[in-house]
């Protein structure tokens, strides 16, 4: 928040960490609108496609949302981290992410009352793969009128049927 607050004019710390921390709203109709206008400069083109990758992000505590001992790519071990599964849209050299996920662990959406106190939303805390978050990306940008040619993803993806088949 501290870089947005120096990059962006007339922006304050308290409001936009209000906004991010504890505002409630639906982010979904931003991350469609994302998705569309990316459509309009990306999508529909003979080489248009859909990445799907993680990242993790490491931590140091066991606080922030969906950290846990797990792979961390950045880290190239397992280790205390977050991940995100995300979504981008790209076409020749140009890319966007239009869709991401916060991936919880087992040991968060198995302890209801950590995830609310974290403030995860109630209807939230509910245990998904990365492989279910990676499928409902996809079938978002579709729902979306993303328009891709092909899927692209490393190995982990690649090793599961369910995801293979969209």
């Amino acid at each position: 928040m501290e870089r947005i607050e120096e990059r962006v004019p007339g922006t304050k710390y308290d409001p936009l960490q209000y906004f991010l921390s504890d505002a409630d709203w639906d982010r979904t109709p931003v991350t469609d609108k994302i998705a569309q206008d990316a459509d309009k400069l990306l999508g529909g083109f003979d080489d248009s496609a859909l990445y799907i990758d993680e990242t993790g992000i490491p931590k140091k505590g066991k606080m922030s949302v969906g950290v846990a001992r797990q792979w961390c790519g950045q880290l190239g071990k397992t280790d205390n981290c977050q991940v995100g599964v995300f979504a981008t849209l790209g076409r020749d050299r140009f890319s966007t992410p239009i869709d991401c996920r916060l991936y919880l662990p087992r040991e968060w959406t198995d302890d209801t009352e950590r995830c609310l106190k974290a403030k995860v939303p109630a209807q939230e805390i509910l245990f998904k793969t990365k492989h279910e978050l990676a499928l409902e990306m996809v079938f978002r940008a579709r729902k979306n009128g993303v328009r891709f040619k092909w899927v692209g993803c490393d190995g982990f993806y690649g090793d599961n049927p369910e995801f293979v088949r969209c």
